[in-house]
């Protein structure tokens, strides 16, 4: 007996598909190649730069316990500790203040924030944070007395105790 040899065919038709999409990738190499260099070279370094308010926070903090003092006073969200808190509220309250302005895009804006250790009381610490805001048109600062042992903020200008007010009042 003798059998009859056919070629299958499919294996004929893969391999024919494989160089079609081989020789349709390769026409278009240069074009996916330069999309995700562009990619990169857009998009990539607004996701990994610091944010404008980084980029103008100016700390001048020496010590762990003037950052901890700081950090208290930035974190803080009222008794109840709920809601937004003082670091965020003091820049929507500026950010409200000059609403047809991006003002912490403004060259002249500048924010500064400093610690002063003012006093120990019964082993207590207490430091004086000062958070200055400083525009082409005005400055406003905000002074806190903080005990970064029991973690109390006093508030010690009107426009500390407004902050620390809408804190702890609208939720």
């Amino acid at each position: 007996m003798v059998k009859e040899r056919r070629d299958e065919p499919t294996d004929d038709k893969k391999t024919e598909k494989e160089s079609e999409l081989k020789k349709f990738l390769k026409k278009r190499s240069f074009i996916y190649l330069l999309c995700a260099v562009a990619f990169v070279v857009i998009v990539v370094p607004d996701m990994i730069a610091p944010s404008d308010l980084e980029m103008k926070l100016v700390e001048n903090l020496e010590s762990d316990e003037q950052n901890t003092a700081w950090n208290i006073v930035k974190s803080y969200k009222g008794p109840d500790d709920s809601g937004y808190n003082l670091f965020d509220t003091i820049i929507t309250q500026i950010q409200n203040a000059y609403p047809n302005e991006k003002i912490l895009n403004h060259n002249d804006t500048m924010l500064e924030v400093f610690v002063l250790h003012m006093q120990e009381q019964n082993d207590n610490t207490f430091y004086e944070v000062h958070f200055t805001f400083q525009t082409y048109n005005a400055v406003q600062e905000y002074v806190w007395n903080v005990n970064i042992e029991t973690e109390e903020i006093i508030p010690l200008n009107d426009g500390a105790r407004k902050m620390m007010n809408i804190v702890e009042f609208y939720d």
